[in-house]
C-alpha cells in the first residue's frame, strides 16, 4: 500500500525543480502524445489527470485542445496554473460531471494510486461515450537494479510495488474501458553512481512511497554499502536505472 500523504508531500516539494529534472517524464509524455494526437482532433476537451506542472498543456499548445489539469499535490497545481486551468483533486474522485471531456490523458500518475479500478471508473465516467483515455504508467521491474542492491542491505521495501499489466488491463475492462492498444517499453538511464541516482529520483518526487518503507537517514556508511552493491551493474556509461513503462490507449464502451 502507498502512503497518500507521502505522495502529496513528495510531489509538492519537487514542484519547483521538477521540470528541470524530469527527463524521464518528458520522454514518456512524448511517446504517449503520439497516439493521443490520433485520438483527439482540434477543439477536444481533455482532462490531464496527474498534470504535474502542466507540461502537457505546454507541449500541446499548438494542438487546439482545451486542457484542464488535476493533481493531488497542491505544489504541482500552483506550478501548473502557468500553463492551464487546474484543480487540486484526487483522480479517484474527480470533481466533474459525467461526460465532461472528450478524453483523458495521464502520464506517469497511475502507478501512485492505491485503487486503479476506482481511477479507471472515474476516467470512464467523465468522458463522453466513445471517448478515449491515453495512459502511461510504471510496471514491476522498474528500478530493479536499485531494488537488488538494497536487498543486500536489509529486507525492507526500497522500491515502490507497481501493479502488473494484466491487473491494470483487467481493472480498465471492469471500468468499461476497452483496450485499443497496450505497449510495454523499457527505458534505461545511466548515472555516475548510486548517490546521483537517488538524488535524481528525489528531484522528481519518485521516492519509495510504500507505507512499510524504511524510515531514517541514509548514513555515509550505508551509502557506501549501497554503492558497492550497485557497482556490479555498472559499466562504461555508469550505473543503469531501468524503468518499465506501459502505454495504454482505451476507449469508453
Amino acid at each position: 500500500m502507498f502512503s497518500s500523504q507521502a505522495i502529496k508531500q513528495d510531489f509538492s516539494r519537487a514542484a519547483s525543480r521538477y521540470d528541470e529534472a524530469a527527463q524521464l517524464q518528458r520522454r514518456v509524455r512524448a511517446c504517449a502524445l503520439a497516439p493521443a494526437r490520433e485520438c483527439w482532433p482540434e477543439g477536444s476537451a481533455i482532462l490531464d489527470a496527474g498534470c504535474g506542472t502542466g507540461a502537457l498543456a505546454a507541449d500541446a499548445k499548438g494542438f487546439g485542445w482545451r486542457i484542464v489539469g488535476i493533481d493531488v499535490a497542491s505544489g504541482m497545481c500552483a506550478a501548473a496554473r502557468r500553463n492551464c486551468a487546474v484543480v487540486n483533486a484526487d483522480a479517484g474522485a474527480l470533481p466533474f460531471a459525467g461526460a465532461s471531456f472528450d478524453g483523458v490523458f495521464s502520464s506517469l500518475m497511475l502507478q501512485w494510486v492505491m485503487n486503479p479500478l476506482g481511477v479507471f471508473q472515474e476516467m470512464a465516467r467523465v468522458i463522453a461515450p466513445g471517448g478515449s483515455c491515453v495512459v502511461s504508467t510504471l510496471l514491476p521491474g522498474t528500478l530493479r537494479e536499485l531494488e537488488a542492491a538494497f536487498a543486500t542491505l536489509d529486507d525492507a521495501p526500497h522500491v515502490s510495488r507497481f501493479t502488473p499489466e494484466a491487473a491494470l488491463l483487467s481493472a480498465a475492462a471492469a471500468a468499461g474501458l476497452k483496450a485499443i492498444s497496450a505497449t510495454e517499453k523499457t527505458i534505461v538511464n545511466h548515472h555516475p553512481d548510486a548517490e546521483a541516482l537517488m538524488r535524481s529520483i528525489k528531484s522528481i518526487g519518485a521516492v519509495n512511497k510504500a507505507s512499510a518503507r524504511r524510515r531514517g537517514l541514509m548514513t555515509p556508511q550505508r551509502m557506501a554499502q549501497l554503492e558497492q552493491a550497485y557497482a556490479r551493474f555498472g559499466g562504461a556509461q555508469g550505473i543503469p536505472a531501468t524503468w518499465k513503462v506501459l502505454y495504454m490507449v482505451m476507449r469508453r464502451v
